[in-house]
């Protein structure tokens, strides 16, 4: 059989795309050679932001004044419930590409050329070829039994002490986590700063907070060898310092999956390592499109996989289409959760969130709203640092794309008490007075 489209990956670019195309009425194939959902669905986004929601409500509870907790972690159980869930949402995904008549084959597949595709014994043949195959986590084969984000979140026993070796946004969150499940963590990064890239000012409350977790944070710094004594690993430092611990996590940053699957058949250029594409998706071989963390374009977010994937989408199916990452959010789900959108402008306001009663009214007062705009009023972005902050963000995003003002946003009204609250009143310092802080002149 031909198709309109052969997609390689199953992960949320891959799945984003055969959805969309099987909603736009095209016959489709989609190969993947692990488990639908790919990486986020199954190794990262969900499963981490599961632990991290358990983390959270044990810290949240040890924290209030006047709480006597005593818990008891089954993470046995808790890992049983976890692959539950995920195989739930992996089920339900298969269901609703088949839904849109998407055949699914699972296997590895092999490129033989920009119209053919081999599993196994059989070739298929396609119109358009979309390469969805994602990133992994980049590794250093010299560290012996260290572990990386897939094993990290598959333990069955919390370790009393952990070394993380990375900064970044997976560094900091699995950090947080096991700090408030009970780890004594030691955050090696060897850039001057933690979440390098990052709004300095949007760091600091989470460093702050880090640190008032026992959270010891060491930047500037390389770590030479990783060495597995017994039960136990010595981690040590160019400096000539060493660490004894438990267990080490390694989160060096991911890298593009472009190998394996016969990609060197076709003519496509790559660029850092990354499939180059252009704003319809499509790569430098016509009707060869890639999309999600194996294209250029945009950060390796699985949201941006999603936007991706139907704008390729609708590429194939004659309909014009392009990206625009300019209102790309993204988020990091430490504590306080940091997020931003956008870009700054000429100016910004700033409201704190210790003026936000509901966060008062949670003990979880250590934040910021911020919003960017330029001379006319014109919202350019915002950074948000405060519980929650992964949900606020695309009521910015939504200002940015349809070019609102700022008083646009102070003279919605949002309910109170909500941390939600916090943005309105933000707005209204570009231009008036809020109601709950006296800025300083």
């Amino acid at each position: 059989m031909k198709y309109d489209a052969i997609i390689v990956g199953g992960g949320p670019g891959g799945y984003s795309t055969a959805i969309r195309l099987g909603q736009l009425g095209k016959s489709v194939l989609m190969i993947e050679k692990e488990k639908i959902g790919g990486e986020c669905l199954n190794y990262g986004c969900i499963p981490s932001k599961a632990l991290i929601e358990m983390a959270n409500n044990i810290s949240y509870l040890k924290s209030l004044p006047g709480m006597r907790l005593s818990y008891n972690i089954d993470m046995t159980q808790w890992q049983g419930w976890k692959w539950t869930m995920i195989n739930r949402l992996v089920s339900g995904i298969e269901t609703l590409c088949r839904s849109y008549g998407v055949k699914i084959i699972m296997g590895n597949a092999k490129i033989v050329d920009k119209q053919h595709v081999q599993v196994g014994s059989e070739t298929h043949q396609c119109d358009n070829l979309v390469i969805a195959t994602g990133s992994s986590a980049t590794k250093i084969d010299a560290f012996r039994d260290v572990y990386y984000n897939r094993e990290i979140l598959d333990l069955k026993i919390i370790p009393k002490e952990m070394v993380i070796i990375g900064g970044g946004y997976i560094g900091v969150e699995l950090g947080t986590a096991f700090a408030k499940l009970g780890s004594q963590i030691t955050l090696i990064e060897m850039l001057p700063s933690i979440l390098s890239g990052m709004d300095p000012e949007l760091i600091k409350p989470v460093e702050r907070r880090m640190k008032e977790m026992g959270i010891r944070i060491i930047v500037s710094s390389k770590v030479a060898n990783v060495e597995k004594r017994d039960s136990r690993f010595l981690v040590k430092m160019e400096s000539g310092a060493t660490i004894n611990t438990d267990a080490v996590l390694v989160t060096v940053g991911r890298k593009a999956n472009v190998e394996g699957f016969g990609l060197e058949k076709l003519n496509v250029e790559l660029e850092n390592g990354l499939i180059k594409t252009d704003k319809r998706k499509m790569t430098t071989e016509p009707n060869v499109y890639a999309v999600g963390d194996v294209s250029t374009g945009g950060p390796m977010l699985a949201h941006r996989a999603f936007y991706d994937g139907e704008v390729a989408a609708k590429n194939i199916a004659g309909k014009s289409a392009s990206v625009d990452y300019y209102a790309m959010p993204m988020v990091v789900y430490s504590d306080p959760e940091i997020a931003f959108t956008g870009e700054k402008g000429t100016k910004a306001t700033r409201y704190p969130l210790a003026a936000n009663g509901r966060s008062q009214g949670m003990n979880s007062p250590t934040g910021f709203y911020s919003i960017y705009y330029n001379d006319d009023g014109t919202v350019t972005g915002a950074g948000i640092a405060a519980p929650h902050a992964s949900e606020l963000i695309s009521e910015i995003s939504l200002a940015v794309e349809s070019g609102l003002n700022v008083e646009d946003i102070g003279l919605t009204i949002h309910p109170h008490p909500t941390i939600s609250e916090g943005i309105e009143e933000s707005a209204k310092i570009a231009y008036d007075k809020p109601l709950h802080f006296k800025p300083i002149s």
